[in-house]
C-alpha cells in the first residue's frame, strides 16, 4: 500500500513543478505557456484516473 501513497505523492509534484514552471515562464512565449497547462491538466487528469482505477 505504501507504493501507492509514493505513485501519489511523485505526481502530485510533477503537477505542482509544471504549474511553477508555467507561471514563471516569460510572457512572449504564449504557446509554449498553452501547452503547459494544457500537459498539467492531462496529468491531473491521468492521476484522477489512475487514483480511481486503484480504487482510492
Amino acid at each position: 500500500m505504501k507504493e501507492h501513497g509514493f505513485l501519489k505523492g511523485m505526481g502530485l509534484g510533477m503537477v505542482a513543478g509544471a504549474a511553477l514552471g508555467a507561471a514563471m515562464m516569460p510572457k512572449r512565449k504564449p504557446n509554449l505557456k498553452r501547452a503547459a497547462g494544457k500537459a498539467m491538466k492531462t496529468v491531473g487528469q491521468v492521476m484522477e484516473d489512475l487514483s480511481a482505477d486503484m480504487g482510492f
